[in-house]
């Protein structure tokens, strides 16, 4: 024991990585970039570790929110190499996405919610045999897609339901290149990868408009939610033309054009996907 303690002292004094054998200059080895820590950490350090790696809190955390915040500012630094502060496009996307959809899947279908289902007359979304039956019947000659849809809805709403939000994240990561592609048409100057991070962080940001708008919903008034909804909608346009702008440049009516004929072409592209989604849903 007594040996195993001078040799890491000694190791220690002599300023080397335990890792790589480099020089150390500071708090990360400057060869392999592992943090300076003792061969037998502590329990405080073990967590400290734990901590920083699933939410990235070593300062970055913070710089990122406060960075996405600013409009266009995130990903001009990131394009200028400013990146160390910053938590990864990918790790963002990832956080703002999960907080979005956590409070999606729990909100309520009520006050402003979206509610799945098939009701009869009377507005009841249990069916009968008969009006199971009923609607069968009605459903034999239409598009095979939307009866698909509609009997998998009859079926089990929740279960329905339940799957959207499990496809969801999917269709929403495989939308972005497609975003970016989009972006990078009109910004033919730029790389694609550069209209790729702007899509990540513009997401990012929408995610986190569309989370806040979700969470309103617990408030079980559609006033409160309809109007959180469109503040959210506003706040959401606003920082997207900024954001273009900061990043892209142009003048103020060169953005304010192409922004609207990016978002138009993206909502052509995104009513497909979205029917694939259900589609889909209603075949897992």
């Amino acid at each position: 024991m007594a040996q195993n303690a001078s040799t890491e002292l000694a190791h220690s004094d002599a300023g080397r990585c335990l890792n790589c054998g480099g020089t150390l200059d500071g708090a990360f080895c400057s060869s392999c970039g592992q943090r300076s820590v003792p061969i037998n950490p502590t329990v405080s350090e073990l967590a400290g570790d734990a901590w920083n790696e699933l939410s990235g809190y070593d300062g970055r955390f913070v710089s990122t929110f406060r960075g996405l915040m600013r409009p266009g500012q995130l990903t001009a630094d990131y394009l200028q190499g400013r990146r160390a502060r910053y938590l990864s496009p990918v790790r963002l996307y990832l956080i703002c996405s999960v907080v979005y959809f956590l409070f999606a899947a729990a909100a309520p279908e009520g006050a402003g919610g979206i509610r799945i289902g098939v009701w009869d007359d009377r507005g009841d979304a249990t069916l009968s045999a008969e009006d199971r039956a009923l609607l069968e019947a009605e459903l034999a000659d239409s598009p095979w897609p939307l009866r698909v849809m509609l009997d998998s809805i009859a079926k089990d709403p929740e279960a329905f339901r339940a799957r959207i939000f499990t496809i969801l994240p999917r269709v929403f990561i495989a939308m972005l290149p497609v975003y970016a592609g989009i972006v990078w048409l009109f910004y033919r100057g730029m790389r694609f990868p550069a209209a790729l991070v702007f899509a990540v962080h513009l997401h990012a940001f929408a995610f986190l408009a569309m989370a806040i708008s979700e969470a309103a919903k617990f408030s079980g008034s559609d006033a409160i939610s309809l109007t959180i909804g469109v503040i959210m909608v506003v706040i959401l346009s606003i920082y997207a033309l900024r954001a273009q702008h900061v990043v892209f440049g142009g003048t103020w009516p060169e953005t304010v054009g192409k922004a609207t004929a990016i978002g138009l072409i993206y909502m052509m592209t995104a009513v497909p996907a979205f029917m694939i989604t259900f589609i889909w849903a209603s075949m897992v």
